[in-house]
């Protein structure tokens, strides 16, 4: 059974070509007897395809578990350490537009996203 917030892969995109494409994953927003609803992963587009034309995408576990902490928690923290400085503004991107900050001798980029924290400190040497 194909439920709200469950991952799909389209495995035929009969009726549905302009909308997607083979392997797509997208989140199911309604079920509504058979029709589901799907969005894209950006939440930009959403439309409406058989659930018999897309298969229930199996959660890793890891994926599952930092879901479940991150819907329970207040705020999720999410840090890189001794970084370079591509690696750091790459890091903290995944999250928003980083924000340089320093003190003393510690130099890092921060975003936030709602309850999502990025930080990665910068090297020594950067």
């Amino acid at each position: 059974m194909i439920n709200p917030g469950d991952r799909v892969e389209v495995q035929d995109r009969s009726g549905v070509t302009d909308l997607c494409v083979d392997g797509e994953q997208l989140f199911v927003i309604v079920n509504n007897n058979g029709l589901l609803t799907v969005e894209d992963s950006d939440g930009f587009s959403s439309f409406n395809i058989p659930a018999r034309q897309v298969k229930k995408v199996k959660e890793d576990r890891i994926d599952v578990l930092i879901s479940e902490l991150h819907e329970k928690a207040t705020n999720t923290y999410f840090k890189l350490h001794h970084a370079d400085l591509s690696d750091a503004i790459n890091f903290v991107s995944i999250v928003g537009k980083p924000k340089y900050n320093e003190h003393k001798d510690a130099r890092w980029f921060t975003a936030t996203n709602g309850k999502i924290e990025a930080t990665a400190f910068l090297k020594g040497d950067e």
